[in-house]
């Protein structure tokens, strides 16, 4: 508004330039005045023009002020805006520049296999048994072929001093024609193990009679010719 006041006032001024006093003035009055180089009109448009600017100029410095004020009092713009807020690190990317430590794995601690006893298969006993079994069988058909009866009971004590050489075709059987084997029966089973204290004719008296007792015998067992001897010699709680 009052940009357009001024203007108005300018024009007002323009347009009375070369009108004369309204009261009436003689020659003499009249003070001469310098010709303008210049045309009226062409002074009046530019004084305008200089006028729009200035007016303009001023105008827009006020503009400005408002939206902006002076540099001593005001807050620049940049200012006004809030600052841009970084983002706060993730504990995640804290976490990164610590080094993790590597999750150390417990070895398996093995339980100790525990070995069962070994189960011994009963079948070698049992063969072992059975052969044994077998020898009896036999040594008994052949005691009660030749006295007609037999104690099996001392017969099992009578194999059990003999062990393994039962399984054993040679020692299983007594040779009556070999005086060494005799002299080894004597020697061995009447003196040693059933301590015998005869002379040895008395001894060698007594194995006579047990060879022609079995004499009929291909096969003189050891068996049957101790069993006869101890018998004779009433010596079964010895070997007991």
């Amino acid at each position: 508004m009052e940009i357009i006041k001024k203007i108005k006032s300018f024009l007002n001024k323009a347009l009375a330039i070369g009108t004369p006093p309204k009261k009436e003035v003689l020659y003499d009055e009249v003070t001469q005045r310098e010709v303008p180089k210049e045309s009226a009109e062409k002074i009046v448009i530019r004084e305008t023009i200089e006028t729009v600017k200035d007016a303009w100029e001023e105008g827009k410095t006020k503009v400005m002020n408002i939206i902006s004020p002076e540099e001593d009092n005001k807050e620049t713009i940049a200012d006004k805006v809030p600052p841009e807020k970084k983002p706060t690190p993730k504990k995640a990317a804290a976490n990164k520049a610590v080094a993790k430590k590597p999750a150390v794995k417990k070895p398996a601690v093995k339980k100790p296999a525990i070995k069962k006893p070994a189960i011994k298969k009963p079948t070698v006993k049992k063969a072992a048994t059975s052969k044994k079994a077998e020898k009896i069988a036999l040594y008994t058909k052949d005691i009660t072929k030749h006295y007609g009866e037999v104690d099996e009971e001392f017969l099992a004590i009578i194999v059990k001093n003999l062990g393994p050489s039962i399984y054993k075709k040679d020692a299983e059987l007594v040779s009556c024609s070999d005086p060494k084997e005799l002299d080894t029966v004597r020697k061995n089973f009447l003196i040693k193990k059933l301590g015998i204290e005869a002379s040895q004719s008395v001894l060698d008296a007594a194995i006579q009679d047990v060879c022609e007792e079995l004499k009929p015998a291909r096969n003189k067992y050891r068996a049957t010719f101790y069993y006869s001897l101890a018998k004779k010699f009433k010596k079964e709680s010895v070997l007991n």
